[in-house]
């Protein structure tokens, strides 16, 4: 195997970290070309095994939806939660002296990022991002070039990222203990037992307080001459017979 030649080395050097705040914990977000517009917040995940770019992105730029490739996939993040995607699309990338076509999968969903570049684009570039350098460095035939992260919308996008999601997960606990509460909750549950009551009270009055007698008249004639024949007759109101 021959050696690299100088212009293919791609080093680091602790003095391109003196301007930095540190200790930092930025991730490394960055600004690329896209469609022949410069576009913000890019971030560089090399967890991620695809190019990404949000439908909202795409309507910033003008760039007709029609122009995305029907295809509709689920794409899992590490927490194995799946997103589908709307299909993909092929867009002219700038990276500083380098342009190439890439495949970029469409998603619809909110986000404090523009676009994500995953391990294809990396790979085909043969970029290596380095977050304690807070940049990324890949070959060309001139040199390596490099593109130096955003330390100041690193962190506007990670604060805005742990908001979003400490408020779904708020939203989340907030619906579960609605659930729980009409499921069971005291307030229901006393005002059933109040109209069990209430019925078992109506139910009381319409049940006779005696065995139901038959009247049984003795002369057809006379109506007043009946008698009650029962086996529990209700006790006699008067001491009269």
């Amino acid at each position: 195997m021959s050696a690299p030649v100088a212009h293919d080395v791609v080093s680091f050097k602790d003095r391109a970290t003196a301007d930095q705040v540190k200790p930092h914990n930025d991730i490394l977000v960055i600004k690329l070309t896209i469609h022949d517009i410069d576009v913000a917040r890019v971030l560089v995940d090399t967890g991620c095994s695809a190019n990404i770019i949000y439908k909202c992105t795409l309507e910033r730029i003008e760039i007709d939806l029609c122009t995305v490739t029907e295809g509709p996939s689920p794409i899992f993040g590490l927490s194995g939660d799946a997103t589908m995607t709307r299909g993909s699309i092929n867009l002219l990338v700038k990276a500083e002296s380098v342009v190439k076509i890439t495949e970029f999968l469409v998603v619809d969903r909110p986000t404090s990022y523009n676009v994500i570049i995953g391990t294809p684009w990396l790979k085909f570039m043969r970029a290596i991002p380095s977050t304690f350098h807070l940049c990324l460095k890949f070959p060309t035939p001139h040199g390596v070039e490099t593109i130096q992260g955003d330390h100041r919308m690193s962190q506007v996008c990670f604060a805005a990222e742990l908001k979003r999601n400490n408020f779904a997960i708020e939203a989340f606990h907030k619906k579960k203990r609605k659930l729980t509460l009409d499921e069971g909750s005291p307030e229901q549950n006393s005002e059933v037992f109040r109209q069990s009551q209430r019925v078992e009270a109506l139910e009381g009055k319409r049940k006779p307080t005696c065995e139901p007698v038959i009247s049984v008249c003795l002369d057809e004639s006379r109506l007043e001459r009946c008698v009650e024949i029962g086996a529990n007759l209700c006790e006699p109101t008067s001491a009269n017979h």
